[in-house]
C-alpha cells in the first residue's frame, strides 16, 4: 500500500547566512547523522539560493554521490583534481563521485556587481563502493526537457550514471496541464521547484515536497519545474 507524506515549503528546514539561503528536506547544516535521517537513499536535498560572487570555498567530501541541478543562473565548480573550473548553467546537472576524497569549491559564476543569483538543488546519496577514484561530469538537458516529459538526468539510463544502484533523478518542465507519467518505486521524493503540480491526489505548490513509499506509476500534471528521486531501497 502506498503511503504519502506532504511537507509544505514553510515546513522545510531553513538555514541562512549572508551569502546563502538554504531550504532543506533533511537537516544538513551542522553535525547530523545523514544516513539516519535519509529517505530511501536520499540523505541531502537542499534548495540553495546563492548571492552573486558568493558560495562555498574549498571543502571536503568522501564516499558520496552528489548531484547538483541548476534551476537558475550559473555555478562555477573547481575541484582538487583539476586546475580548470567548470561552469554549470540553468538546465544542467553535475555529478560528483567523491570516492576516496575530493576537495572542491562551488560559487555563483556571476560577479558581485551582476545582481544575478544562482539557484541549485543539491542531493547526496551514499556510494555503493567506498574509496573509488573521484570523478565528476556534467550534462545539458535543456533540449530534452522541452517536451514536458520526465527526463532521467542522473541514474542508469542517463548520461550521468551514479555510483549507487537503485536510484535515479527525474526532472520535468511541466506545461499545458498534460498528464505525464513518472515511474514508481519503493521510495519517491517529489519536489516542486517552480509552479505547481498535481500528483497522487495532492496539489503541490513551489517548495512543497511529497514523499511516497511503495508507489506505483504516478500521473503528474501541472505547470513548472519538478524534480523526483525514485529509489528501490533505503540506506
Amino acid at each position: 500500500m502506498t503511503t504519502t507524506e506532504l511537507i509544505r515549503a514553510a515546513d522545510r528546514h531553513f538555514w541562512r547566512d549572508a551569502a546563502v539561503d538554504s531550504r532543506q528536506s533533511f537537516l544538513a547544516t551542522g553535525n547530523f547523522d545523514l544516513a539516519a535521517n535519509a529517505f530511501g537513499l536520499l540523505m541531502v536535498h537542499n534548495d540553495d539560493i546563492v548571492a552573486p560572487g558568493e558560495g562555498f570555498d574549498m571543502h571536503h567530501h568522501q564516499d558520496a554521490e552528489i548531484i547538483t541541478w541548476v534551476l537558475d543562473g550559473a555555478l562555477e565548480h573547481r575541484d582538487s583534481g583539476s586546475a580548470e573550473s567548470t561552469i554549470v548553467e540553468t538546465g544542467m546537472a553535475q555529478h560528483i563521485s567523491a570516492g576516496a576524497g575530493v576537495r572542491h569549491s562551488e560559487v555563483n559564476a556571476a560577479g558581485y556587481t551582476s545582481r544575478q543569483k544562482v539557484r541549485v538543488v543539491q542531493s547526496w546519496l551514499p556510494a555503493d563502493v567506498l574509496g573509488t577514484t573521484p570523478s565528476h561530469d556534467h550534462h545539458d538537458y535543456n533540449d530534452t526537457l522541452a517536451s514536458g516529459d520526465f527526463v532521467q538526468v542522473a541514474g542508469p539510463s542517463s548520461p550521468l550514471p551514479l555510483g549507487v544502484e537503485g536510484a535515479a533523478l527525474w526532472v520535468a518542465r511541466l506545461h499545458d496541464d498534460l498528464p505525464r507519467e513518472l515511474s514508481g518505486g519503493a521510495f519517491v521524493h517529489f519536489f516542486v521547484a517552480t509552479g505547481e503540480a498535481h500528483v497522487d491526489g495532492e496539489h503541490l505548490h513551489a517548495g512543497d515536497t511529497l514523499r511516497l513509499t511503495d508507489a506505483g506509476p504516478l500521473k503528474v500534471t501541472g505547470s513548472g519545474e519538478v524534480l523526483a528521486w525514485v529509489m528501490d531501497r533505503a540506506v
